[in-house]
């Protein structure tokens, strides 16, 4: 039924288009009348009656045709009728549909079959059917394959049908634009590719009506696997705007209705996480390892989001290094609105590290999370695996901390490392209470031996003593406490795999490690040579003159790549905590640390030093003009030091007690006194994105050391980037990688890497040092690109269509019953025709009197 019609005339009416007034012409035509009329009654008396007629009729029609003509005279007539709207065909070709979904049930098998032509088109085949197709039923069509099968079955015959019964059809595809289609010779069909890189299905939608009432379309029928990620409008503002329109939508929704995506990271859970099961409760306050202990039960939470998996199950494997720690097995179910958006599970691992963990090569905990949709031959599943850098430690760390005055830091720093069971400190005030110095553990009761101000012990039993501690954490210590040579050890005792943290104070450090003026006064200091920063002495009056300016310290570049600023373990939640370059003072965030008031100002950073905070607006001094440092560390030999300057951090305890401050002093001393526990790797290699997604980049960061410890000086190193999930046969699994020299930054290199395919990748690189390193990670597409796997959004599609009135979303097995459910609907029409008279054939009257009444006239004798 292409048109109806009910024609009915309404007027019709001479209209004049001239600018000759009618009243004008009028009077011309009636005075040329008489005037001809006289002129022929006075003619000469030889023409008979009847000849002076004829010429007098000729004469005046002639005079009132030019009349007429000079008022363009136009006849109108106007009818009215009602004709059938269109139906218009939507037909998604965007990368979404390229994707090759797996069929894990007897359901979307079937699907394919009846798209296909293999069985009838009204009813899903039952197991025994579509066991009997064999190889004529593919694996994993393409969406676009099913869609086009579907679309050209003549057992369906879509087209033609909606054609014959709806109206007339308008056929479309879209992604990013939307471009017309001739629905009668369907070539185009037969070839037509998926490559749209945005589904623009509502800008499609509002783009089709986008036109007056009496043209509006009857319906759409929109042919997508429910994308949407273009434009600023959603779906339901396309379903407002067809309901209120009387425009139902129909959609054939294409793809497999159990499968999705799958992503995990390491981390505490959020308040709408679920637990992975009854039995697993969400721990939202546990913070991811950086350090294991032998026979310490390690929590390590993690998340995982499933999206587009109506049930199934989750695997969950656990290992370190090379060693399976822990298998869960958890079954999940998602309502359809999760399905859609997804949904997060969260849990917490626990396993006891042994003894062969702490020995094992690869020092890393992985956890592999495998979704099973399915069962039998039909089952399918989708895996990812997630690793951190975690050196377990054989024994508790030992840790000497020593300090002037009991300020605020020094305080709750104490009771943070009594608290720790895997460490084991002691403590010293230079200028607390001998009695209580003395009076025993924690206290370091050997070094109240004091003379002078200075610590009484000779060479040999002060090495003893130190050598015997993983960590030395220096405060505000005055300069003639510990004498040339004690400071020489201390040297040594970094050099030799120590760790080392000094914390700046306003009295006495870094300023009395800047020169020993009593024995070497052109020397340097020992402990000013291990330092990763140059200073100059500064003193600091009692009472400052000015109110201080408070600041929040800014995250560095180099913070990406350690875990002593990572307070919180997203990094977007971290990020606000910190300050914002050129804002000294005001909050930018409700998250952000309490502000700080003082610091210590440094010269410049040593080469090869990184560093992790800076002042939001302070700078170093000319000529180095830089950021000023607050948080700076380097390796020295084996050792790791850490220089902190300033000692506010107890301001972050507020409303967070030790959440935050815990975690940074913890990270701190696990950072820089495990080395001397484990080794220190002589090859570390990180990252600054944690989370790589396909079309970005990343860069790759390697510290390398010789076997003394000494940065590698070259221009470059190698490595090689492999695809572990590739095939063996495929030419790009192994890829060499250039690691380019950091200018200005001694044994430290790095490259950017492309992120161009997804997949599970391991970068290995060897510096020539007997010491080579790895880094796994997994690259995956961003949650809104075409090409991430995901189900048919058929809930979203649903919705879409009951909101126009249309209670079902076609499948397959009953698109055959879509051409029927579409009602074509009339809309009302006018039809205005004009018929303009001063044409070529009235010119022609015109010209035929004129000739008629000159030959006659020659006829008659007359001039």
């Amino acid at each position: 039924m292409q048109m109806v019609f009910a024609t009915i005339p309404l007027f019709a009416e001479m209209q004049r288009r001239g600018w000759f007034p009618l009243w004008a012409a009028l009077l011309l035509g009636v005075v040329a009348i008489i005037a001809v009329g006289i002129l022929y009654l006075k003619e000469a008396g030889r023409l008979s009656v009847g000849r002076r007629l004829l010429l007098l009729a000729l004469r005046m029609a002639i005079v009132a045709t030019v009349a007429f003509l000079l008022l363009r005279p136009t006849w109108v007539s106007e009818e009215k009728g009602e004709r059938s709207r269109p139906v218009v065909v939507l037909i998604d070709i965007s990368q979404s549909m390229d994707n090759q979904d797996p069929r894990p049930n007897t359901d979307d098998q079937g699907r394919v079959a009846i798209a296909l032509g293999l069985t009838e088109p009204d009813k899903l085949p039952d197991a025994a059917t579509l066991s009997g197709l064999g190889s004529r039923l593919p694996d994993r069509p393409k969406r676009i394959d099913v869609a086009r099968a579907a679309l050209l079955n003549p057992k369906i015959d879509l087209f033609q049908r909606l054609a014959g019964s709806a109206g007339p059809l308008e056929v479309y595809t879209f992604g990013t634009t939307r471009l017309g289609r001739n629905w009668q010779n369907l070539d185009w069909l037969k070839e037509l590719a998926a490559d749209e890189p945005r589904t623009a299905l509502v800008e499609a939608g509002f783009e089709v009506l986008n036109r007056d009432d009496t043209d509006a379309p009857a319906a759409l029928v929109i042919v997508t696997d429910g994308r949407e990620n273009a434009g600023p409008k959603s779906l339901d503002d396309l379903a407002r705007e067809c309901a209120r329109r009387n425009i139902p939508i129909y959609v054939y929704g294409v793809g497999s209705s159990s499968f999705g995506q799958l992503s995990a990271a390491f981390g505490p859970a959020a308040p709408t996480d679920k637990p992975a099961s009854a039995s697993a409760p969400v721990a939202t306050n546990v913070d991811v390892p950086n350090t294991l202990f032998v026979d310490d039960v390690a929590n390590i939470p993690v998340r995982y989001t499933v999206k587009g998996v109506a049930n199934g199950t989750a695997n969950i494997v656990l290992k370190y290094g090379d060693r399976e720690v822990l298998t869960e097995r958890h079954s999940f179910a998602l309502t359809a609105a999760e399905v859609r958006d997804g949904k997060t599970f969260s849990q917490v691992l626990k396993f006891t590290p042994t003894k062969q963990d702490a020995d094992s090569k690869k020092q890393e905990y992985a956890v592999t999370v495998t979704i099973n949709t399915g069962s039998g031959t039909t089952a399918d599943r989708v895996s990812t695996v997630v690793s951190r850098p975690s050196q377990v430690v054989n024994r508790k760390l030992k840790v000497l901390v020593v300090d002037s005055l009991p300020r605020y830091d020094f305080k709750f720093l104490q009771r943070a490392l009594l608290r720790d069971r895997r460490v084991d400190a002691r403590f010293y005030l230079t200028e607390g209470d001998r009695l209580a110095m003395r009076s025993g553990p924690p206290w370091m009761i050997d070094f109240s031996r004091e003379i002078n101000g200075t610590l009484n012990m000779d060479r040999e039993e002060f090495r003893k003593i130190l050598f015997d501690f993983d960590l030395l954490i220096l405060g505000d210590v005055p300069g003639n406490y510990f004498s040339r040579e004690q400071q020489e050890i201390i040297k040594d005792f970094v050099t030799e795999g120590g760790g080392l943290i000094t914390i700046a104070g306003r009295w006495h450090s870094p300023a009395g490690w800047s020169n020993d003026r009593r024995d070497a006064p052109t020397e340097r200091n020992p402990i000013a040579d291990v330092l990763p920063v140059e200073f100059d002495a500064v003193r600091f009056p009692i009472q400052a003159l000015d109110n201080p300016e408070p600041f929040v310290p800014v995250l560095a570049p180099a913070a990406s790549r350690t875990q002593i600023v990572s307070l919180e373990d997203d990094p977007i939640d971290n990020a606000e905590l910190w300050g914002k370059a050129g804002t000294a003072t005001g909050l930018t965030s409700e998250k952000q640390l309490k502000p700080m008031y003082w610091y210590y100002p440094v010269t410049k950073t040593k080469p090869a030093a990184d560093v992790f905070l800076v002042h939001p607006t302070a700078r170093t001094p000319t000529p180095d003009d830089k950021p000023m440092p607050l948080l700076v560390g380097h390796h020295y030999g084996k050792g790791y030091v850490l220089f902190v300057a300033f000692d506010d951090t107890w301001r972050w305890r507020f409303n967070t007690a030790e959440k935050l401050f815990g975690r940074f002093w913890s990270q701190a001393v696990y950072t820089a006194g495990i080395p001397r526990i484990v080794g220190t790797k002589q090859t570390q290699i990180s990252t600054n994105t944690p989370a790589p997604t396909v079309g970005k980049t990343g860069e790759i960061y390697v510290r390398a050391f010789n076997e003394n410890f000494l940065p590698i000086v070259a221009d470059e190193i190698d490595g090689t980037l492999e695809k572990l999930d590739a095939n063996p046969n495929d030419k790009d699994r192994l890829v060499p990688v250039k690691f380019r020299r950091v200018p200005g930054v001694e044994g430290e290199f790095v490259t950017t890497l492309p992120y161009n395919r997804v997949g599970q990748f391991r970068l290995t690189v060897d510096p020539k040092n007997k010491q080579p390193a790895t880094l796994n990670f997994p690259v995956n597409y961003d949650t809104n690109d075409e090409r991430a796997p995901a189900a048919l959004d058929a809930a979203a599609m649903m919705n879409l269509s009951r909101d126009t009135g249309v209670s079902k979303l076609y499948r397959e097995e009953n698109l055959v019953q879509l051409p029927g459910d579409v009602k074509p609907q009339l809309s009302a029409f006018s039809q205005r025709e004009e018929t303009l008279l001063w044409n070529r054939w009235t010119l022609f009257l015109l010209l035929g009197l004129l000739t008629a009444e000159w030959c006659f006239r020659k006829v008659s004798g007359l001039s």
